[in-house]
């Protein structure tokens, strides 16, 4: 999907193999960047429109991102937006390449778990969440 990958401690640059992509490798790069958390929230946003659910807007720095059961538009947030949509299973498979990228040891990929846990729960006390991509996400 991507051409090149560079990684210079927690930033991150792609370049896209195809136009068409460069709001989703924005949104990994910009937005997700280093930090596991907003990538499995990216994650748990795609499982929940395939199930059905619209996430709403999701808005980060460089980009903002509707989940919905037909597909994913993402949104540059320069002086000229521009919005792409994707399919659910694009933006999944794209976010799994990133996720192998960014952690290429079973550490890291533990940690980045533990770490979204911890926030899931801040933002949703109580609630018995286990990330829905665990079964088929490389740890």
């Amino acid at each position: 999907m991507f051409e090149r990958a560079y990684r210079d401690g927690r930033v991150v640059t792609e370049r896209p193999d195809d136009p068409r992509l460069i709001n989703l490798a924005t949104m990994l790069s910009s937005d997700i960047g280093g930090w596991g958390v907003p990538l499995l929230e990216a994650l748990d946003l795609v499982e929940r429109a395939r199930a059905g659910h619209d996430s709403g807007e999701w808005t980060a720095n460089a980009t903002s991102a509707r989940y919905r059961p037909d597909g994913v538009t993402v949104t540059d947030l320069g002086p000229k937006p521009q919005r792409v949509r994707y399919s659910l299973d694009e933006v999944h498979q794209a976010l799994l390449e990133y996720w192998e990228f960014l952690f290429p040891e079973s550490g890291g990929r533990r940690k980045a778990v533990e770490e979204w846990a911890y926030w899931y729960e801040r933002e949703h006390p109580g609630a018995d969440h286990p990330h829905p991509c665990l079964d088929h996400l490389p740890l």
